[in-house]
């Protein structure tokens, strides 16, 4: 890409890890709240999630280089482009899922049955709905704001699977956590301040809680 002097360029939000290479110029690039200015010859690996903002000193050529089999433009896009920050959240919650089933040395199916269930006990409250998700299926979400350490809703009623429990996505960066309070009873508790979100568990504390251990990779 060809950045004339003066110019001031945002860039998309990449899903993986790729090389950039600066062949031509000057240029200030701010990425996660950081400016650096850089001047050509450069060469450096942005990590997934990147997305940066680039004001050229001078007339500057910028090249990001991504691997793929793929030779369809739109095609290559969706794979390595975010349409949205949310968006890039359920690929990394995706991302983690698979190497949380590595290891627990889980399948599909056997993560399936430990975290779902087809009969649930419907919540009467307000302050949560189930809807569609970028991560995975339907997910649970929050309707307002919920407090750090606060009870969001029950996940296990009774001995009974509530939505809570049956509809929480996984993600390693979750917003949420399972509390037992007795072998009928668990929890779900928000470990941060929660807004209008989408709740999200990482399943490796459901099976821990289950009696299950990580193997050693």
């Amino acid at each position: 890409m060809w950045i004339p002097a003066g110019c001031l360029v945002t860039g998309k939000i990449h899903l993986t890890k790729h090389l950039n290479v600066l062949s031509q110029g000057k240029i200030s690039v701010s990425n996660n709240g950081e400016v650096i200015t850089l001047e050509a010859p450069y060469t450096y690996i942005s990590q997934v999630g990147t997305k940066r903002a680039g004001y050229a000193h001078e007339d500057s050529t910028w090249t990001t280089f991504h691997v793929t089999d793929l030779t369809d433009v739109e095609t290559i896009e969706k794979e390595i482009i975010a349409d949205s920050f949310e968006e890039l959240d359920g690929f990394l919650a995706r991302d983690d899922y698979q190497k949380f089933l590595l290891e627990f040395n889980q399948t599909e199916e056997d993560a399936q049955a430990a975290t779902h269930s087809t009969d649930v006990v419907v919540l009467s409250s307000n302050r949560v709905t189930v809807k569609r998700s970028l991560i995975e299926g339907l997910g649970l979400f929050v309707n307002g704001t919920i407090d750090k350490d606060e009870v969001i809703a029950p996940a296990l009623l009774n001995g009974e699977k509530t939505e809570a429990g049956r509809y929480t996505n996984h993600s390693g960066e979750p917003n949420a956590k399972i509390i037992v309070i007795d072998e009928k009873n668990i929890n779900l508790v928000a470990v941060r301040a929660i807004e209008n979100e989408e709740i999200t568990t990482d399943y490796r504390d459901t099976l821990r809680v289950q009696g299950l251990e990580r193997i050693k990779l």
